[in-house]
């Protein structure tokens, strides 16, 4: 494991995909949604050595966009915070976001992994949000409805703090728009 303290699990994290966007929330002030490049997110703690990673991986995405003239995908960001965590046993980290492949969220693992899921949750009480997510969620619920399935799995009451970012689908065209009239 690498020095400083990392993924404390205090707070808990859910996102999922629906059929217009994804959802990615914390109900933990430790936790902290960061944007990292056009349509990409990741919900991670908000202090320490994630923090650093996650700052990092940010900066190196900014750089790597502006030095290539082209956005990068939610799969090389994957892979950026994979490499990141390649050391860490304790990895609390949720990656969302979209590209012209479609919509994504990651779930990072020990030891640099990660994998694709259509909803997942970190940190306290994970198995009871998972089996919440997995008793609520379908494939065509609206973005809505997934934030009010994202608030309830996390088992929110009317005060508690809450940090929420929705990513609408958008069309990515392959084509240029052409008008086609004389």
């Amino acid at each position: 494991m690498s020095d400083g303290k990392s993924s404390q699990q205090e707070g808990s994290m859910v996102g999922l995909i629906c059929d217009d966007g994804l959802i990615l929330a914390t109900s933990s002030s430790d936790n902290l949604l960061y944007h990292l490049e056009d349509h990409i997110y990741c919900c991670a703690p908000r202090f320490g050595i994630d923090r650093e990673k996650i700052l990092a991986v940010g900066a190196e995405v900014d750089s790597q966009t502006r030095e290539r003239g082209e956005k990068m995908t939610v799969g090389q960001v994957r892979d950026m915070l994979c490499q990141k965590y390649k050391h860490e046993e304790c990895v609390n980290v949720l990656l969302g976001g979209q590209d012209p492949l479609g919509l994504h969220i990651y779930s990072l693992k020990p030891n640099g992994g990660s994998r694709r899921v259509i909803y997942a949750a970190k940190g306290k009480e994970s198995n009871h949000t998972v089996a919440y997510l997995g008793e609520h969620w379908n494939e065509s619920l609206k973005v809505h409805q997934a934030e009010q399935i994202a608030k309830e799995s996390l088992q929110l009451e009317d005060n508690d703090y809450v940090d929420m970012c929705s990513v609408y689908k958008t069309e990515h065209r392959t084509h240029m728009d052409c008008d086609w009239n004389d």
